[in-house]
């Protein structure tokens, strides 16, 4: 039985990369899967201190990997939550990148 599958159809969260505490490279690495892979548009997502990680993984892959990658948009937010009775506030960023 073989079974056809559309990337069209695919959910828009399996083209998310969340960014952590891991090397740069590890999400470099998987957003050129995912567009190698036939996404039009990669979305990362960084929270807090993971944010400029974020930012360097766009910038290696523009300058060193994938040259017509374009910056599609740019999204930052904050979200308020209180720990031990305190409120804590938690920036994030997502950016979308596509590729022609």
């Amino acid at each position: 039985m073989l079974i056809n599958f559309k990337m069209a159809a695919a959910p828009a969260r399996s083209r998310l990369v969340i960014v952590g505490r891991k090397p740069v490279f590890r999400y470099v690495t998987a957003s050129i899967t995912l567009l190698n892979r036939g996404f039009k548009e990669v979305e990362l997502v960084a929270r807090g201190r993971n944010i400029p990680l974020c930012v360097d993984t766009v910038e290696m892959l523009r300058n060193s990997f994938k040259k017509d990658i374009k910056v599609k948009n740019i999204s930052i937010w904050s979200e308020e939550f209180s720990m031990n009775g305190r409120p804590r506030r938690v920036s994030y960023i997502k950016i979308i990148i596509e590729q022609p």
